[in-house]
């Protein structure tokens, strides 16, 4: 006896579930404590600061600059990691390990530019679609992009530190417009670790080096 027809199981994507979002806007929020309003400000500051981030990669790749490029794509690649963009992140790392000379085939004296062109063609298609989540994002418009307010230098450590420990974007334009005050407090080598690594969106790495040896009384 013939069994009878069964349904066939629909997908997903057959039924027109909408894709998974690109940005874990919950998990944003839980790295961040739980501070909503903090993690939008960290959205508009990357629609705002890396819109044209690929745009200059790929420049630097063209005018056959692979040490700049590497480094604009980690920079891409950690602010991507801070907003939970998983795919974009990702991607991002795909293309920084294959700039690497360390990754280019025994025998190899450079890094294979085929393999860099696909990558970076999926770096940029994965941008744009993040951009695009954002673009549409409600509520995200009216979280401007901060500017720092003016501190005391006796109150700079104490107030970058703050914006650090919440992962408050904030901290980078006050890194950036403080620079002579930091310079002053923490010496031209040390300035120079913290600018980079808060321009990564390393910020973990950041408070260590404002927590590590002879820095007593930052944390007041």
């Amino acid at each position: 006896m013939d069994k009878p027809p069964t349904a066939e199981k629909t997908t997903p994507a057959a039924a027109g579930t909408a894709p998974a979002p690109l940005v874990d806007v919950e998990a944003g929020v839980e790295r961040l404590m739980g501070n909503r309003p903090v993690y939008l400000r960290a959205l508009a500051r990357f629609r705002h600061d890396y819109r044209s981030a690929c745009a200059a990669i790929g420049t630097a790749l063209e005018t056959g600059n692979p040490l700049l490029a590497g480094r604009l794509v980690h920079t891409l690649k950690g602010a991507a990691g801070m907003i939970e963009a998983r795919s974009l992140h990702a991607a991002a790392l795909a293309l920084e390990t294959a700039l690497r000379p360390a990754s280019a085939p025994a025998g190899a004296t450079a890094i294979d530019a085929a393999q860099v062109e696909l990558l970076f063609v999926r770096l940029d298609a994965e941008l744009a679609h993040v951009l695009r989540e954002l673009d549409g994002m409600a509520g995200l418009a009216d979280a401007q992009v901060a500017t720092p307010r003016l501190v005391r230098p006796s109150d700079l450590l104490g107030r970058l530190r703050a914006l650090l420990d919440i992962g408050d974007g904030e901290a980078v334009d006050l890194v950036e417009q403080s620079q002579d005050e930091l310079i002053a407090q923490l010496g031209e080598r040390d300035y120079g670790r913290l600018s980079g690594a808060v321009a990564e969106f390393d910020f973990e790495r950041a408070l260590a080096l404002l927590d590590g040896p002879g820095r007593a009384g930052v944390n007041g």
